[in-house]
């Protein structure tokens, strides 16, 4: 079999010239594909972008609103609390004030009590030693001012008038002198007058078996209890003789259950004297007052 070679001519014009189209088409396509590309990521980035703000912005809000819900509550429980402490203080400080006033009260009325417990103690602390007290505050006072009175003058003046005053000094003294003898002489003249009176008023001697004698007794009857015992307190005269005050004391207690007494009105001597004893006492106006009270009150019997 035998092979003859055909020579043809082709036109590749048209194919070159599509193919060129082609690979500028591919070539726009691949621009293409690379701008979309492009665009998609920056679509994607705006995209995120968009959604992370977005998600913090929502976050922030919530927080935020949150937060103020939180600081409102505690303001408002803040404040109520502040109200409640305001009216506490205003309470407590009026609480104050009235124990304040309520304490001076106190004060001043215990301060009057106990300083007329003190004066009344004093006056009885002195009523069991009077005699003691009277020297401490009276007589040795007495004495003081004596000596300073009596105190020697020291004569100050020139020496031309030392003779007129040593002349007024002795006249001073020759004064007192005469003031302590004439004292004295009043005083020895009446010892003698009252002996002589005394004498002619009181008995020497009287016998043993003849006369009698008269004593002032004081009976004071009292109630003990709510039974109605009563007991008996017998004063007598100082001086007596023991076996005679025996027998006044017997004589008495055994008469004392038969003793007749009698309601009776107060002697005016007996009340002018109580009343003048109880205004002389140093004892507080409380003290005089209650024993000026129950002495009114008391029914008084006599025999």
């Amino acid at each position: 079999m035998s092979h003859h070679n055909i020579d043809c001519v082709v036109d590749t014009n048209p194919m070159a010239q599509s193919i060129d189209s082609v690979s500028r088409h591919v070539n726009a396509t691949t621009v293409a594909v690379g701008a979309f590309q492009s665009a998609v990521l920056i679509a994607e980035r705006e995209g995120s972008n968009h959604v992370c703000k977005n998600v913090n912005k929502g976050f922030f809000t919530l927080m935020h609103s949150q937060i103020s819900q939180k600081i409102a509550a505690h303001q408002s429980r803040a404040n109520s609390l502040e109200m409640q402490l305001e009216a506490q203080k205003k309470r407590l400080l009026g609480i104050k004030a009235t124990m304040g006033r309520d304490y001076e009260r106190i004060v001043s009325r215990y301060s009057r009590i106990f300083t007329g417990i003190n004066k009344a103690l004093k006056q009885r602390v002195v009523e069991l030693d009077r005699p003691v007290f009277d020297f401490a505050t009276r007589d040795v006072v007495c004495n003081m001012n004596r000596n300073n009175l009596l105190s020697a003058v020291v004569p100050v003046v020139q020496l031309e008038n030392v003779t007129a005053s040593q002349q007024i000094t002795a006249s001073n003294m020759k004064h007192d002198s005469l003031a302590v003898i004439d004292s004295t002489e009043k005083f020895l003249r009446q010892m003698n007058e009252q002996k002589i009176l005394t004498d002619k008023i009181l008995l020497k001697s009287i016998p043993a078996d003849h006369g009698t004698e008269h004593y002032p007794v004081a009976i004071l009857e009292s109630e003990i209890d709510s039974n109605g015992n009563k007991a008996y307190d017998v004063t007598v005269p100082d001086g007596l003789k023991k076996a005679n005050k025996s027998d006044i004391l017997g004589k008495v207690y055994e008469s004392a259950d038969s003793l007749d007494w009698k309601d009776s009105e107060v002697n005016d001597i007996v009340r002018q004297e109580f009343v003048k004893l109880v205004n002389q006492s140093g004892a507080s106006d409380r003290v005089k007052k209650l024993a000026n009270s129950l002495f009114e009150k008391n029914p008084l019997q006599t025999l």
